[in-house]
């Protein structure tokens, strides 16, 4: 019995020691009700990582936003791309994040369409998330694709 009790207890401090890391690094965690449910709005989106940015505001047209909501129940994300509606499968698993099977309705929109794909091109490449507050950062690696905020 005793042989058996002291690697249960050096697993249950690993689990412990872990956790508590986990709950310092000031980001927060992905079933929080500050991620899941509500909309984020994308306000900057970088055509190259770090590179060139597209300041995104509300369609004059259309009046339409570009927007995301991730849904922890169903593992999915959708939205709009400022034109087109989107959906596609979510996988979060701690501060990593992935959006694939991207698909999204087909109309063209004049003045946006450029905006809208190059929204959809970097969710496709986002892997890792950050959240500050109100805002949402979206990343491939270190390099930041996406800023999104809530309302």
């Amino acid at each position: 019995m005793k042989k058996y009790l002291i690697p249960v207890l050096i697993f249950l401090l690993n689990i412990t020691i872990t956790n508590g890391k986990s709950h310092s690094s000031g980001m927060h965690k992905p079933s929080d009700s500050t991620f899941y449910g509500k909309k984020w709005y994308a306000k900057i989106i970088y055509r190259q990582a770090g590179k060139d940015q597209l300041t995104l505001k509300p369609d004059s047209l259309t009046g339409k936003r570009t927007f995301i909501i991730f849904d922890n129940t169903k593992k999915s994300a959708g939205g709009n791309g400022g034109c087109n509606s989107f959906g596609g499968k979510l996988s979060v698993k701690g501060s990593y994040i992935s959006i694939s099977q991207i698909f999204a309705t087909q109309m063209y929109c004049e003045g946006i369409q450029q905006s809208e794909d190059n929204f959809f091109s970097a969710l496709k490449k986002v892997n890792r998330f950050k959240i500050k507050g109100s805002k949402l950062f979206l990343y491939k690696n270190r390099s930041l694709l996406i800023v999104l905020e809530s309302e």
